[in-house]
């Protein structure tokens, strides 16, 4: 039995690549997602905007557009709104707001980020602090000492001269570590409930993950009619296999839009996410994400010759599109390229659609782009199918 099945799996050429070849690159590729999921090489897209327009705060705008360990980009205009949309819209990961000069009392420094990536506003702050630290660090001593100054009382004529050389000395010197009182204040673009916008975002992460598993226990059965023969005798009938393919992913999506419409019942009744009072877009957004799942799953079976290889294949894809599309790992924490990789994933565009949807309460006018890519991704696996299931026999 031994021999037997050694000599199987050596004669499928295709499951032997997917038993023996694939797992090293689900490992590369997992790496490359998580390696990135621990904050150390972390480079958040950051909005900025100098709205105090002194000399010391260009200075440190400058040297943030500069920082390469962010991904700092001006907003226009540079105002408090500017900041706020491009945080709110998800085009930016968090935004700061220099609002006043940075060697002025209180905090002139406002960061704001959107709930669902909490983890964005402590590390921005962290990064633009070390930043403050390296092209600004006269200012942080001046803060200090004007601190310190109802503790220790008025400084004499030398002491002041003494300062004033150190505050020289510090902008001649960043690599003097110099602390100060908290320069920042922080807040969050969208006023709604706490963890609401984490529970949209997973409430997408999951409904289409298991709508392509589920969509793939389905969609093998076209490998199954093959095998079995059934396939040869409707091909040989007078409406040939098209309608059988069209039946199943008419089914498929059926599915994937039950279970969808059970994970956000869930969010509504036990998180309170807004989803009866957006019935309308949330149904057509669904749609297309049942689509997606339907026809992917269906392209993907179809051109697998045997049950294994179907099994193999679509659960390496399935699993890969998870991590790379944002299911596992949130992407503003992955590395920049891999976000862009992230947009070739139907993952990607339903955790955004959803959660525009039901988070930033985005209209069609957002909407339509990812109904547009879930739609063809779904038609193409589709005709994939169709054609497929026509040349293939057992």
């Amino acid at each position: 039995m031994f021999r037997v099945m050694a000599l199987d799996l050596w004669r499928d050429r295709p499951a032997l690549i997917l038993t023996f070849v694939l797992p090293s690159v689900v490992f590369l590729i997992f790496s490359a997602v998580f390696a990135g999921a621990t904050g150390l090489d972390v480079k958040l897209k950051v909005a900025v905007a100098d709205a105090a327009r002194t000399p010391t705060a260009e200075r440190l705008t400058k040297a943030l557009l500069a920082n390469t360990d962010l991904r700092v980009e001006r907003v226009s205009p540079e105002t408090l709104a500017g900041v706020q949309a491009a945080v709110r819209s998800g085009h930016d990961d968090a935004g700061i707001l220099v609002r006043a000069d940075p060697a002025a009392p209180g905090t002139p420094l406002v960061i704001f980020a959107d709930p669902s990536r909490a983890i964005a506003a402590p590390l921005t702050e962290a990064r633009t602090r070390e930043t403050l630290q390296k092209s600004t660090p006269d200012v942080l001593l001046t803060r200090t000492l004007r601190d310190l100054d109802p503790a220790i009382g008025p400084l004499t004529e030398d002491q002041q001269d003494n300062v004033a050389f150190a505050v020289d000395d510090a902008a001649k010197n960043p690599a003097k570590a110099i602390t100060t009182a908290p320069l920042f204040a922080r807040q969050q673009v969208v006023g709604a409930k706490q963890g609401g916008a984490n529970i949209a975002y997973y409430a997408g992460a999951v409904t289409i993950l298991f709508a392509l598993f589920a969509a793939t226990h389905g969609a093998l059965t076209l490998v199954d009619e093959r095998r079995s023969g059934i396939a040869d005798r409707i091909l040989a009938g007078r409406a040939g296999i098209g309608p059988v393919v069209t039946g199943k992913l008419l089914f498929l999506m059926a599915q994937a839009a039950a279970q969808a419409a059970l994970i956000f019942a869930t969010a509504q009744i036990v998180y309170g996410v807004p989803v009866t009072s957006h019935a309308g877009l949330w149904l057509v957004t669904t749609a297309a994400t049942s689509l997606a799942a339907a026809g992917l799953t269906l392209g993907l079976v179809a051109l697998c010759r045997t049950r294994e290889q179907a099994q193999m294949l679509s659960t390496f894809v399935i699993l890969i599109l998870a991590a790379v599309g944002g299911s596992m790992v949130p992407r503003f924490l992955m590395p920049p390229w891999l976000q862009t990789v992230g947009w070739w994933t139907p993952h990607a565009w339903v955790i955004d659609a959803y959660q525009g949807l039901l988070w930033r309460d985005e209209g069609a006018g957002f909407l339509y782009k990812p109904w547009i890519v879930l739609t063809l991704i779904g038609a193409a696996g589709f005709l994939v199918a169709q054609a497929a299931a026509r040349r293939i026999r057992a």
